[in-house]
């Protein structure tokens, strides 16, 4: 195989791959995604001097290569695509809730500032959790000027990937990538560096951070809670019984009244999560219940549903 052939795989070894992908990530990589597999796969082979997929498969399959090396091979096949603005509809319907719900805020508590907390899940290298940010600054300095009151808010970014969350913290990129921004949006939030590159201001920077971790096990990390989770283009790498672990994780990981932002289609069946639908032919979108109740509480809500059924057949 030359140095820019790419070998076709059987339909056995790519159910091999995908069920070996799905073992060690979760992630399951849909038919659609062969091709980019394909080039990840064989550009590590190459590097490593392996001629064909099961003598690679293998090598992974014992954990014959260093935890760098499989962190490389996992980043490559697992990385999803971004970008800023990806789904300007989204951006406007969060911007839209934390708009209201600070301006509620300061009618119910005039002299207090108010805060809003938002996690970007899967933020790859960044820009999904800089285009929050940066409409949250426009929040910001909105309000200040119509209001004359202080509204801070902080936008988490989470990713399994270390080479990505590294660029993510650096802010640092192509020019290109900002064009779907406005001129004037470029000149407030981005520096202009050398060389066609650009780099997010610290008046964005600093309303964010960028943490590692992996979606599957979101519960293990801090009991904190989000005004917003936003979380599109992700679960599409999951099956079904994933995206519901999921999206349990998430629902408790949002206030009660939050707002979960998904992607179109990526949810498959919806049952009831103590969620009511955003009513946006736009976008996916939920509120969680005011009346949220945690897990103790439904118990002893179910015991009590239970006796008064037993009531109610006792009189009947």
């Amino acid at each position: 195989m030359n140095a820019f052939e790419i070998a076709e795989m059987k339909t056995s070894e790519f159910v091999q791959w995908q069920s070996f992908l799905e073992l060690k990530t979760g992630m399951w990589l849909p038919e659609a995604r062969k091709s980019f597999l394909l080039a990840s796969i064989n550009r590590h082979m190459r590097e490593m001097g392996i001629e064909n997929y099961q003598n690679f498969y293998s090598l992974l399959n014992t954990e014959r290569v260093s935890s760098l090396d499989w962190s490389k091979i996992v980043d490559s096949v697992t990385v999803h695509e971004t970008g800023f603005y990806r789904d300007d509809m989204s951006l406007k319907l969060v911007s839209n809730y934390c708009r209201n719900k600070v301006q509620k805020g300061f009618r119910e508590a005039p002299e207090d500032a108010q805060q809003m907390h938002l996690w970007s899940i899967g933020c790859s290298t960044g820009e999904e959790t800089y285009s929050l940010a940066i409409e949250m600054d426009k929040l910001s300095f909105s309000l200040l000027g119509s209001l004359g009151k202080k509204f801070y808010y902080g936008v988490t970014g989470i990713d399994v990937s270390y080479p990505s969350l590294a660029v993510a913290r650096e802010g640092i990129y192509e020019n290109k990538k900002l064009n779907i921004i406005t001129q004037t949006t470029k000149s407030h939030c981005f520096y202009a560096l050398d060389n066609g590159f650009s780099q997010v201001k610290d008046v964005v920077r600093n309303g964010t951070c960028f943490i590692q971790g992996n979606v599957l096990e979101l519960d293990k990390k801090k009991n904190h809670s989000f005004d917003v989770i936003y979380c599109q283009n992700l679960m599409i790498y999951f099956r079904q019984d994933k995206k519901e672990k999921i999206l349990n994780s998430l629902i408790k990981k949002l206030k009660p009244g939050g707002l979960l932002v998904l992607g179109h289609g990526e949810l498959g069946s919806f049952d009831e999560h103590d969620l009511v639908k955003v009513d946006n032919k736009n976008c996916l979108a939920f509120i969680k219940s005011e009346c949220y109740l945690n897990d103790d509480e439904k118990k002893y809500k179910n015991q009590n549903n239970k006796r008064k059924s037993l009531s109610r057949m006792e009189l009947s």
